[in-house]
Order: C-alpha cells, then structure tokens, then sequence
C-alpha cells in the first residue's frame, strides 16, 4: 500500500516519531505533554460483566479477573488467557500483532493520510491533524492481562478524539520490511500472529489483515501540561465466539473461508481506548 511505503521509509523500525502536520515551532509539542499509549487485552467490554474468579486450568491458578466476552467466559491465568465457551476452550500463550502506524487524532476536522488529499485536492490544516507515528513495530500483549506494549511521545496539547491503528502485513518483498523481518522471522506476509491450544491441541493461527482501524477514545481526552495515559484494550476472546455456539477453531481460522472472513471480521471490530491513568486497563 503506498500510504504504508511512504510512513515506514520517514519512520525507521523501533524509532518513534512526534509531528502536527507541520514544522513551524509555535505547533511543537511542549516536553510537558507527554502521552503514554499501550495495548492490554480486554478486560471488560460492553456487553460484559466483571466478577471474581477462581477458575484454574491444568494447575494453572487464576491470577486476574474472569470476564464475559462476546458471550464467552475469559479468564487471565499463569498459563494464558482462558477464553471458553459451552464445551470448546482456547488458551492463548502467545498474542502478537504489527502496526505500521498510530496516530492520537484531534477532534478538530478529520486528518487526512500523507498521500491522500482532502476532497479539495489539500491536506488539512495543520492545527487539526496533530499525530503520533510509530513503526512497523511488533505489539507483543502480555497474555496474562498486565499492561505492556506500552510508548511514551510528546503531543501538541489539544482535544484528541480517537486513537488510529494500522494494522500492517510484513511482507516479504518489500525491501522496507527486511529489517523488521529480519528481527521478527515469525512474521512473514502476515499481521497477526496467535500461539496457543484449542481443546488442549496446539495451533499457531496467523492472518494477513492490512487496515486502518479508527477505534474512537470513549471520552474525548483533553491534553494538558503533565501528560496522560491511554490504553488500547483488545478484546481477543471476541474474535473466535461462534454464532451457532462454541468457539472457532483458530487453526481452521487460517484456511481461506467463511470462517477467516469472520474472524478476520471480528479483529477490525476488537479494538477500544480509553484514559486509563492506573494503567488497570479500566477507564477512567
């Protein structure tokens, strides 16, 4: 996609970079306005209640909280994130994905891509587009429901509105990708990466979605000297429930099908910020 090619050949692998569309320095971001965004797995969602657990599985003790997803019972534990429903149980060990670029948009106007112009044939002004970049850089969830994966920028004070997420394939003959290829080799024309059991059996499910997921904050978040803290829940219990009951199989998952449609689906749909200044993974 060339709107990836051009973010990934301003922004070198593991670097982070802080920008308002603009270089004139009355819009630089003051050292005091520092914002630290990271990704934790769902803990609650809208459709979910918390309670007490503990449920155990293969010895393993519980060591957070149990959750309903999506219909799905989800319990953080030593071994993994426990999702079950009915009679199927996955137990995520690994949660992996890359994102090529992540932008903590204003709510001032939209913000349109580098290579893309407005409808006027202009890009935006640069008062309403302040971002973040980042990457191609690997989000690696700590299954047990901590906080991790998490960055620290500076960003222009201001109203922010939602967090963007892109969503990137590595792929492997694009010359722009080798580095992080390189330190990654799991990742190969892919985006997502799982490891785990379903029904105690081993599967490594992958998928190669690129896209650009607007995932809107659920309060504005007003920016002020001091900073805040953002948190991307991602809600992987959601992504393998079955409407006719029981979960998907994440290894059938990765055949070409009604199934991956479905499931590739659900992981656009998995995606919530929120202020979180505990870091608990609980707004604010």
């Amino acid at each position: 996609m060339p709107s990836q090619r051009s973010v990934i050949g301003a922004v070198m692998l593991g670097t982070v970079a802080i920008g308002a569309c603009s270089s004139s320095d009355s819009t630089a971001p003051a050292a005091s306005n520092r914002v630290s965004l990271g990704f934790q797995i769902a803990r609650s969602t809208a459709a979910s209640s918390l309670m007490s657990s503990s449920m155990a599985w293969d010895g393993a003790a519980s060591v957070g909280l149990q959750v309903q997803s999506a219909s799905a019972n989800v319990t953080t534990t030593a071994a993994g994130l426990m999702i079950a429903r009915q009679s199927d149980t996955i137990v995520v060990t690994k949660a992996q994905f890359v994102v090529s670029d992540v932008r903590l948009r204003s709510v001032i106007g939209g913000c349109a891509d580098e290579a893309v112009g407005t409808s006027s044939g202009k890009k935006n002004d640069s008062s309403e587009c302040p971002e973040i970049r980042v990457g191609p850089f690997l989000v690696d969830i700590p299954v047990t429901g901590e906080d991790g994966a998490r960055i620290s920028v500076n960003v222009p004070a201001g109203t922010y509105g939602n967090v963007r997420i892109k969503l990137h394939k590595v792929d492997a003959n694009n010359a722009l990708d080798l580095p992080f290829q390189q330190q990654n080799p799991d990742f190969r024309n892919i985006s997502v990466r799982l490891e785990g059991t379903y029904n105690r059996v081993p599967f490594v499910f992958t998928n190669d979605l690129t896209t650009m997921i607007n995932v809107p904050l659920v309060k504005p978040l007003v920016i002020k000297t001091g900073g805040d803290q953002i948190t991307v829940s991602v809600d992987i219990a959601a992504w393998f429930v079955r409407a006719s009951g029981g979960l998907y199989s994440p290894a059938l998952a990765n055949t070409p099908g009604s199934i991956r449609g479905t499931v590739s689906a659900n992981i656009e749909r998995a995606f919530r910020a929120f202020r979180d200044q505990n870091l608990d993974g609980r707004e604010d």
